[in-house]
């Protein structure tokens, strides 16, 4: 699938046709849960909370998160800290909120297999690209860029970076605004990528014609994706049925 997607692009752009492909971030280009595991030591190690939380941060060495994990519960239940303590549990959630949503862990991110080669490859088929996020300017804007600048995904006149306005905005609303948008354009062809089900299930609503492709990482849990979309886990093009 991402090989045919590659060819009609290609095809496109000889045909002298603009085609956008438009990738989230969080959970679709970049593994989030080595940042969260950072955040999470992070809360540890301040004395402030070793004094206020010692039984709970105690149990923080066993902490490991999982690409499977939404949040922070998951890689806390199965470090043992099951959800009793009502004030440690405000502490880490409020904790993680500020840092999560920052400029400064981005870095802790990593890639999904075969996530910079394919946005490269559409890059060169002549395919415009978005980075269209749900981070806001203000919060991570800065971090943003800088972050698929060090890891050398395209940024030009032609491949730019999307982010909300402001924090209170709601994703599934800005993401479908954006589509409205860009459908008055001239694209011949519009792919997006996205992980949350969410945001996929309200841009079908107002843009059917949208090719969604739902990554396969982990989401909200609000809502099942569209039936009859494709799916991927990565984004390797020498997977069967690429």
């Amino acid at each position: 699938m991402l090989s045919q997607i590659l060819v009609n692009i290609q095809d496109l752009t000889k045909q002298g046709k603009k085609s956008l492909v438009v990738f989230d971030l969080d959970s679709t280009l970049f593994d989030v849960s080595p940042r969260v595991e950072r955040i999470l030591l992070d809360f540890a190690a301040s004395p402030l909370n070793q004094k206020r939380f010692p039984e709970q941060v105690a149990l923080f060495k066993n902490i490991k998160t999982l690409r499977t994990d939404w949040g922070i519960q998951g890689a806390l239940q199965r470090a043992g800290l099951d959800g009793h303590h009502p004030e440690f549990q405000e502490a880490v959630r409020e904790y993680w909120q500020k840092h999560f949503f920052s400029n400064h862990y981005l870095q802790f991110d990593s890639l999904y297999d075969g996530a910079l080669e394919f946005v490269e490859a559409v890059d060169k088929a002549g395919a415009e690209i978005v980075y269209l996020t749900g981070r806001d300017v203000e919060r991570m804007g800065i971090g943003s860029k800088e972050i698929l600048q060090q890891w050398g995904f395209p940024l030009h006149e032609k491949a730019t970076l999307v982010l909300k306005p402001h924090r209170s905005m709601d994703d599934a609303q800005f993401k479908t605004d954006y589509f409205i948008e860009a459908d008055k354009n001239g694209f011949a062809k519009i792919y997006f990528f996205e992980n949350e089900p969410v945001n996929l299930n309200h841009l079908v609503q107002y843009c059917p014609h949208v090719e969604m492709i739902f990554f396969e990482s982990t989401h909200a849990g609000k809502a099942q994706p569209p039936v009859n979309i494709p799916r991927i886990m990565n984004f390797l093009l020498s997977q069967k049925g690429s």
